[in-house]
């Protein structure tokens, strides 16, 4: 879900006030005739506003949450927020029909993936109570809904043979990189590497120099330390076999031509250590029949939006409210209360 999740909180320039009162609509969309009330899109939007930890780390990933007044949110941010929801309700509404509602424990294991996903237990525990219980809820309805989908095997022996059988999911590799348009430049690169008496000074240098990657230039080319499968194919098949410490020859991907030196390798920790990973990895790959539930029903499902809040466009890649293009209302902002993605958890 984590792509679909990106999509739906990319940023826009328009702002809207949050508002409450008698003024207000009573609703902010209505699916298959079930309400998504405004007052609990309000309380997430400012349950996000309220964690500021989790809004920096937004604001880090160039999404526009705040708008250009006080107390007012950009209504794309708005917007997406209002989607997440709408999906959820249509999540919601599949699990009550398949009779799937999510145990304790469903729960317990939701609330650990959140955790995961958000990068610090304290960053959850920011968000209200109530909140924390909402997403920790509809996170382990959007599990239980994949598993159901996917026909996952996520018993114990299942999440063995999986990770068994996947370590390059789970090993992790510290690599640096320098990004060039050319091989003739990479070329060249790769010589002045080699031909240095200190050479990891020598990739830093030149990687400040050359590098087309803004993220990493200014690091010296460090990319950190993840799981190869993070990264594209080709550029994933180099830093999983070339030798440690060896500036090793110019990969080329989509992005252009890359000078990769890595730094360590790391195999797989045990199994015990990082089931909750192994677990989300194996659902995550048995994600097309949950994909597809979530294309067709938001196709053919009734939904209706506040005007307030723009439009539902169907004709999108992924259905989604559209914003309306001017500020909707002037009224006061709520108090402080949440964060999105649509299905699991809070935006990243």
């Amino acid at each position: 879900m984590k792509n679909l999740v990106r999509t739906f909180l990319a940023a826009a320039s328009v702002v809207v006030l949050v508002a409450c009162g008698t003024n207000a609509e009573p609703y902010a969309a209505k699916v298959n005739g079930n309400r998504v009330e405004t007052k609990d899109l309000d309380r997430e939007l400012n349950a996000i506003a309220s964690n500021k930890e989790f809004l920096r780390s937004l604001e880090e990933e160039s999404v526009t949450v705040q708008g250009e007044g006080k107390g007012t949110f950009d209504a794309a941010f708005v917007a997406r927020v209002l989607t997440r929801r709408i999906y959820l309700e249509l999540v919601h509404q599949e699990v009550v029909k398949r009779n799937l509602q999510p145990d304790k424990d469903d729960v317990a294991q939701a609330r650990k993936e959140l955790e995961t996903s958000i990068g610090k237990k304290e960053t959850l525990a920011a968000f209200p109570d109530e909140y924390e219980n909402e997403i920790a809820r509809t996170t382990a309805e959007v599990n239980v809904l994949q598993a159901e989908l996917a026909k996952v095997d996520d018993s114990p022996a299942g999440l063995k043979r999986y990770y068994d059988a996947n370590p390059e999911l789970f090993e992790s590799v510290c690599a640096s990189h320098i990004l060039v348009d050319s091989k003739k430049d990479a070329d060249a690169i790769t010589k002045q590497v080699a031909a240095a008496r200190d050479k990891k000074a020598k990739f830093a240098e030149l990687a400040a120099q050359k590098s087309s990657d803004p993220g990493s230039k200014e690091k010296g080319g460090d990319l950190g330390c993840v799981a190869p499968s993070g990264y594209v194919p080709a550029f994933s098949e180099a830093v999983r076999k070339q030798p440690i410490g060896v500036v090793g020859k110019p990969v080329q991907t989509q992005f252009g031509f890359h000078v990769i030196r890595v730094d360590s390798r790391t195999p797989p920790p045990p199994l015990a250590a990082i089931e909750v990973e192994v677990r989300q990895a194996l659902v995550q790959a048995s994600q097309s029949g949950f994909d597809d539930f979530l294309s067709e029903a938001s196709a053919e499902a009734k939904i209706e939006i506040n005007p307030k809040y723009g439009r539902f466009d169907r004709s999108a890649t992924s259905p989604q409210v559209v914003p309306n293009d001017s500020p909707s209302t002037t009224q006061p902002p709520v108090p402080v209360n949440p964060a999105p993605q649509p299905p699991p958890g809070p935006p990243q």
